[in-house]
């Protein structure tokens, strides 16, 4: 509308509307500004030593929580549902006895926070797809057995960085 405006050399009055939509804008970058960089940071624990720091993990939850309840406003269901994709993986380690990681359940709990829960479930989405693929191309390559297991925290960073492209 603002730049439609702008075509037809109207004047252009600013409006609450227009406010909120700019806001809107800057709050899906911080957040998923904030997500790549706390994928990249728990990728680089995962890939080196498989495991995830639940510490920094949990820090970068309550940032997220705070950022959101104080600073943007956020309401406690939405924050509470943003955490909902993170909770449900924290579920499947237990029933899985830990084949996907308590830790991989609390770093998509505190990038969810961050990004709201459908950019966290399009970051999910993209993650396993690209896991599995990579997975077969493996498993194809005879590189890595069927129990084998791989860090799943750096397909989630490429699900963030295809959801930040797209």
């Amino acid at each position: 509308r603002f730049l439609k405006d702008l075509d037809t050399k109207k004047q252009v009055v600013f409006d609450t509307t227009y406010g909120k939509e700019r806001s809107g804008r800057m709050t899906i970058t911080i957040g998923l500004g904030a997500a790549l960089g706390i994928l990249g940071i728990h990728s680089i624990m995962d890939i080196r030593r498989k495991e995830i720091n639940v510490i920094l993990a949990g820090a970068c939850l309550a940032a997220g929580v705070a950022w959101q309840f104080f600073g943007q406003k956020t309401e406690t269901a939405e924050i509470l549902l943003s955490c909902l994709p993170g909770s449900v993986l924290l579920g499947t380690a237990y029933l899985t006895e830990q084949k996907i990681g308590y830790g991989d359940g609390w770093v998509v709990m505190a990038a969810g926070v961050w990004t709201g829960v459908w950019d966290i479930v399009l970051i999910l989405t993209g993650g396993m797809l690209t896991c599995a693929g990579c997975s077969a191309v493996l498993l194809i390559l005879k590189k890595v057995r069927k129990g084998d297991s791989l860090p799943f925290i750096p397909f989630l960073l490429l699900g963030c960085i295809g959801r930040m492209i797209v």
